[in-house]
């Protein structure tokens, strides 16, 4: 992968193919789950994808100390200023997606339509998961920092539904990396987003086209979440991805290749973008 300066932090990315630019903001846990994207040509033929991995994740710059989610959207803003002239296409999975929304709240010009794959949102249902996973940060503090990973994985995609899926889409050592990354997960992104708000209010300032990308088999926190994107912007549309739970694109790469490509190319840029 390459390097650029973001923000004074080195971030890694890599970018496959050709056309209008598409970046992919990957959630928490793994920098690697979009790396399957980046070989499905359905998506590779008609669009640059530029695919970062944020602070914190294998090959960029280590956390500091605390980052809130608007640093993170100035992160992102910065990798589109730089790697695609400034205006983008946005696909954000997860805690990518809540990235993707403050990005358009703050930065409004550098977001040209926001796939939003599952992100958290303030749904009924939020109390109860967080509850859960909040259940697996003293197996983290007691130094077993797989056993947490296990045990937050299994909560957002699934019991036993995920390590075939992962192992088959995503790199091999994936999961040793992602170990080795959990600070970022427990002592940053937590708190950070414990701390984020996102309201009725803010989602009407943001009018760029939506799409909401659900997994047919994902947990009902995020099919609420569908509902309220649906109930919140009115613009949006909703994607079923078949086969797939929270996991999404590294359980089903070639379906949700052709779910972006089939909402992008409703929503072109007018501007033109990097070779």
């Amino acid at each position: 992968m390459e390097r650029l300066l973001a923000n004074g932090a080195e971030l890694a990315y890599e970018v496959v193919g050709n056309g209008e630019s598409l970046v992919l903001i990957h959630g928490s846990v793994s920098a690697e789950t979009n790396d399957c994207l980046l070989t499905e040509p359905t998506l590779t033929s008609r669009y640059r994808v530029i695919n970062y991995h944020r602070r914190g994740f294998h090959g960029s710059a280590p956390h500091n100390g605390s980052f809130s989610l608007a640093q993170q959207a100035q992160d992102a803003l910065a990798v589109i200023q730089e790697l695609a002239g400034g205006r983008a296409h946005i696909a954000g999975h997860s805690y990518g997606g809540a990235t993707l929304l403050q990005l358009a709240l703050d930065a409004p010009q550098a977001v040209q339509t926001l796939s939003l794959l599952e992100p958290p949102l303030p749904v009924q249902s939020a109390e109860a998961l967080f509850g859960r996973l909040a259940a697996t940060i003293p197996m983290y503090e007691s130094g077993n920092h797989a056993g947490a990973i296990g045990a937050f994985l299994d909560i957002v995609l699934g019991p036993g539904e995920y390590q075939e899926l992962c192992d088959a889409n995503l790199p091999g050592g994936w999961l040793d990396r992602a170990v080795a990354d959990v600070d970022t997960l427990y002592q940053v992104e937590f708190p950070a987003l414990g701390e984020w708000q996102f309201t009725r209010e803010m989602a009407a300032r943001i009018t760029q086209p939506v799409l909401s990308v659900v997994g047919e088999n994902s947990d009902p926190f995020f099919r609420e979440g569908d509902a309220l994107i649906r109930e919140w912007f009115p613009q949006a549309e909703t994607f079923v991805l078949p086969g797939a739970s929270h996991g999404l694109q590294y359980m089903n790469p070639s379906g949700m290749a052709a779910g972006l490509v089939a909402f992008l190319e409703k929503h072109r840029l007018r501007v033109p973008t990097p070779a």
